[in-house]
């Protein structure tokens, strides 16, 4: 998450399989399950022994999106214990707003370094909570899971030009009339979760208003989404200011997030793949100027590609895109983009 006042850095069906993702298709290829070895693999890397997921592409800070996917991951890999020590750091260190929401950066150094929420880690930790209720039928998950989704609801959810959305924090993303948003905060399985709960309407709300937002967010040569977007209170879409005007960290968990949540229209993933194919689908740039189109020279990570692949398939690019293995030094970020996009593509039934 970006801070208001800070420096910018850089989901699944609840009663289906795996993080309750979309059910497989028939007949599709299944791709190799994701069990307790894939999950070890990424905990004995990020997960320390008191509950923390250390973001090693990030000075070793610590935040809510962290805690939030580890959770989804330790749930999806079987392992309780592991679990339990995430939500227990993140409800001693994180939870100190004394509204319900997490606050989203911790340093080795200084410890809660900004109070302020990040919606999205606040969502992932709800989601999760509410994937291990059903997996270890725990129902003191589903109650904490409800009163972080019912704190999002009073201090997120908005209304802005006859759409519901999401505030990207609760302070300082209203910029007079116009609202700064985040589309790779919408995080569709965790919302359709949300709003099977009771009382959770307006969250069925907001997965339509992403798709709306989806539809206008369509920048430059390649379509693309930004890191950062603005709605007015005309409904207009636009690039936001004061952020990196770009497609790229950030942005590429759109494609993923729809695809967790068994979408399979090439409409929503032909942006990502036309850009994986049009570098060849192994020298994919990082990111992509917008609207002007100008590319970095860093290149996309292994886990931006594994998304990318996914992308491909979805949009009928076939395989073109190339996926190297994971280095021992793989990054936080770049490891848990390979592994939710494997978790997708096998609720999906195809090829990670």
């Amino acid at each position: 998450m970006t801070s208001p006042v800070g420096t910018s850095r850089r989901g699944m069906l609840v009663g289906t399989a795996a993080l309750g993702l979309a059910a497989a298709v028939p007949g599709a290829s299944r791709a190799a399950p994701y069990d307790g070895a894939a999950w070890r693999r990424y905990a004995e890397r990020f997960l320390l022994p008191e509950g923390r997921i250390v973001d090693t592409g990030n000075k070793g800070i610590s935040h809510s999106e962290g805690q939030g996917y580890g959770m989804l991951l330790a749930v999806a890999g079987g392992d309780r214990a592991a679990f339990d020590r995430l939500w227990g750091w993140t409800q001693r260190v994180l939870m100190v707003r004394g509204d319900g929401l997490v606050a989203w950066r911790w340093t080795p150094d200084g410890g809660v370094a900004d109070r302020n929420n990040a919606s999205d880690g606040d969502m992932l930790i709800a989601w999760a909570l509410l994937r291990a209720a059903e997996t270890w039928q725990a129902e003191a998950y589903r109650t904490a899971a409800a009163a972080i989704v019912k704190a999002l609801a009073a201090g997120v959810l908005v209304e802005q030009a006859g759409l519901t959305v999401l505030l990207p924090g609760r302070d300082g993303f209203r910029k007079g009339e116009t609202l700064v948003l985040n589309p790779s905060y919408w995080i569709f399985p965790a919302i359709r979760a949300f709003a099977a709960l009771p009382g959770g309407e307006r969250w069925g709300k907001l997965s339509d208003s992403g798709l709306v937002l989806l539809s206008k967010a369509r920048f430059g040569g390649f379509q693309l989404p930004p890191d950062w977007m603005t709605l007015d209170a005309a409904g207009t879409v636009s690039i936001a200011d004061g952020f990196k005007k770009q497609y790229g960290y950030d942005a590429v968990r759109v494609p993923l997030y729809l695809a967790m949540d068994g979408y399979r229209d090439p409409y929503y993933f032909r942006p990502f793949a036309t850009l994986a194919t049009k570098f060849g689908g192994s020298a994919v740039p990082a990111t992509v100027s917008l609207p002007g189109g100008t590319t970095t020279q860093v290149a996309a990570s292994v886990g931006m590609l594994a998304v990318y692949r996914l992308a491909c398939k979805l949009a009928g690019a076939g395989d073109a895109v190339t996926v190297p293995p994971l280095a021992p030094d793989e990054d936080y970020y770049s490891t848990t983009l390979a592994h939710l996009s494997a978790l997708a593509a096998q609720s999906l039934g195809i090829d990670p």
